[in-house]
């Protein structure tokens, strides 16, 4: 039967983001990106929206719907959504009548309950097969790092709600750590800059743009004004604010020194041949985050290694993880079954 069945089955890598979902469908490339949200009724909980559908409805819902964001920390807050959430991006992505094969990436610092809940919402979405990889190892995977090779390769993913650090070697992990820390944690961090400083309050969206357009990890050259519409937090009024580039980067610094602490963790415990190894090839930044201006800087002035931006280090991610499932034999010490989820025989 696998016979007939096998040109039907389609390789699928799923980063499975606290802000976006990325599918990665082989032959195809990333087919999705999208943000992680759903949309149902509140009456009758039918699905009403899903991804950057949901996502513009933050602002403007009435109150019988709901927005759910099913995802924490890069693991599963709301079973039931991300499983609906899931079997509504599948059937988009493929056709009904393949045989799915998917991987997923997790956290490093996922539990067995964490990895077991997104493997069930995997199956029950419609997969035949499940797997499972940490995040900075598909993200190596993806970046085109030569894990297979015995050097040590260092990969540093950044996303939304975790940064996930790996050092690898002949196609497996040498050390891995991770941190509830990620480029919403950068949001945030700016969110309570102007709340203090100019007792203001303003949307998300603008956040984002005020960080990607004006954000540094380092300090500008250029200290250039950001004006955007705020809310006074003492009259409730609208106003016109200005914010300084060199404002951000103070405001960001914060957990970027949390990132770069655990980096240096993670280099205190490689073995002292595979971090000269560092020293000499550097570190590969994969993420969102990475995309913040001059993070590639910060890191190299701080660690003093080469430091290089992976090519679109959003995707890094899916893109590993489809890679990882077509090549799972070979990257077998990387990646995690059902039988070794579960600890028993299916």
């Amino acid at each position: 039967m696998g016979s007939i069945f096998s040109p039907l089955t389609k390789n699928i890598g799923i980063d499975l983001g606290t802000c976006t979902t990325q599918v990665y469908v082989e032959g195809r490339g990333i087919v999705l990106s999208e943000p992680s949200i759903m949309a149902t009724d509140q009456r009758n909980t039918k699905i009403i929206a899903v991804g950057r559908a949901a996502e513009d409805m933050l602002t403007k819902s009435p109150e019988t719907v709901n927005i759910h964001r099913p995802l924490q920390n890069g693991v599963i807050a709301d079973y039931g959504v991300t499983r609906t959430m899931l079997g509504y991006i599948l059937n988009k992505c493929v056709r009904s009548v393949q045989r799915l094969r998917i991987m997923v990436g997790v956290p490093a610092a996922a539990s067995n309950v964490e990895k077991r809940a997104v493997m069930e919402a995997v199956y029950q979405a419609g997969a035949k097969e499940a797997f499972l990889i940490e995040t900075a190892a598909a993200a190596a995977i993806g970046a085109n790092m030569p894990v297979y090779d015995p050097v040590g390769n260092m990969v540093v993913d950044i996303g939304g709600g975790t940064t996930n650090i790996a050092m690898l070697s002949l196609g497996g992990i040498v050390v891995s750590k991770s941190i509830h820390l990620g480029s919403l944690e950068f949001n945030g961090a700016i969110k309570d800059y102007l709340r203090y400083q100019y007792a203001a309050v303003t949307d998300e969206d603008t956040i984002e743009e005020m960080k990607i357009t004006n954000g540094s990890a380092v300090l500008p050259l250029e200290d250039r004004g950001f004006y955007f519409m705020g809310r006074g937090l003492d009259d409730g009024l609208q106003k016109e604010l200005a914010v300084q580039s060199s404002e951000l980067y103070h405001a960001i610094g914060k957990p970027l020194v949390k990132i770069l602490d655990l980096v240096r963790s993670v280099l205190r415990e490689t073995p002292p041949e595979l971090a000269a190894d560092i020293v000499e090839h550097g570190i590969v930044l994969t993420g969102g985050g990475a995309k913040l201006r001059g993070m590639d800087q910060l890191f190299a002035q701080e660690l003093g290694v080469p430091v290089v931006v992976a090519a679109e280090p959003d995707l890094a991610v899916a893109r590993g993880a489809g890679i990882a499932i077509a090549k799972r034999d070979s990257l077998s010490a990387l990646i995690q079954g059902a039988q070794r989820i579960y600890r028993r025989r299916f």
